[in-house]
C-alpha cells in the first residue's frame, strides 16, 4: 500500500489541471469556449469526480500514511511540506468533492448561461483544488 500513497497527489491535481486547461483555453478562443458551456462544466465535473473515486479507493482499502511533498514533486525541496492521508482526509475530500460537483449540477441546469458562466465553473474548480490541497496538507486527527 506505500505505493498507493504516492497517487495521492492526483487528488488536487485533476481539478487543478482540468481547471487550468479550461482557463487557458478561455483566454485563447473566450467567444467559442463561452459558447461551449455544458461540455466545459462536464470536463471539470469529471476531474472532480475522478478525484472523488480516488479518493475513495484509498478509503475502501484503508490507504493512509504521510509522504513529503519534496519525494514526489522535486520543486517542493526546499519546503518542508507533506502529504497527510488518513480515514478522516480522505471523507474530507469526498465530501468537498460532492458538494462541488452538486454545485455544478445545479448551476448547469438552473444557471443562465452568459459571459461570465465558465469563468465562474473555472472558479469552482480552482476553490475545490485548494480546499484538497489543503485538507491533504494539514494534518487532521480527531
Amino acid at each position: 500500500m506505500e505505493d498507493h500513497i504516492n497517487l495521492s497527489i492526483f487528488l488536487p491535481t485533476f481539478p487543478l489541471g482540468m481547471t487550468i486547461f479550461i482557463f487557458i483555453l478561455l483566454r485563447s478562443f473566450n467567444r467559442t469556449i463561452n459558447r461551449l458551456t455544458k461540455p466545459v462544466s462536464i470536463l471539470l465535473l469529471l476531474s472532480i469526480l475522478s478525484s472523488i473515486l480516488l479518493s475513495l479507493y484509498f478509503f475502501l482499502n484503508h490507504v493512509s500514511g504521510n509522504i513529503p511533498l519534496s519525494n514526489i514533486v522535486s520543486i517542493f525541496k526546499s519546503f518542508n511540506l507533506e502529504i497527510h492521508l488518513n480515514e478522516l482526509t480522505e471523507k474530507i475530500i469526498i465530501i468537498l468533492g460532492l458538494i462541488s460537483s452538486s454545485i455544478i449540477l445545479y448551476s448547469v441546469a438552473k444557471l443562465p448561461r452568459q459571459n461570465g458562466y465558465v469563468l465562474y465553473i473555472v472558479g469552482i474548480g480552482f476553490i475545490t483544488s485548494l480546499l484538497i490541497s489543503g485538507t491533504l496538507l494539514i494534518d487532521i486527527h480527531i
